[in-house]
């Protein structure tokens, strides 16, 4: 087996870890990141719905999911209790660690 050593960089050339930039493309304009920003952030207003209207938004679908679900596995998630039909379902012991 070939022992390999690795080249360390002479102290002289190690920079100041503040003042290394990444490698960009050489085409586009350089911008500070606040520049973009602040670019992004007077040209659209920022919309947040009330928690009342997300949760009008995702009532329905979150109620059809369920009842599909309990249609499909005779459980019901909400209130966790096994229902009648196709499956039998049998709660494990938390402690059981077959």
């Amino acid at each position: 087996m070939k022992k390999t050593t690795r080249e360390t960089t002479p102290c002289s050339l190690i920079r100041n870890p503040d003042v290394l930039r990444t490698p960009g493309s050489s085409t586009k304009p350089k911008r500070s990141t606040a520049h973009m920003y602040s670019v992004q952030n007077n040209t659209l207003p920022r919309i947040v719905p009330l928690a009342s209207e997300m949760e009008e938004f995702f009532t329905g679908p979150e109620k059809e999911q369920q009842r599909q679900f309990m249609e499909k596995y005779n459980f019901d998630p909400v209130n966790d209790k096994p229902l009648p039909g196709r499956y039998e379902w049998v709660k494990l012991d938390a402690t059981d660690n077959n």
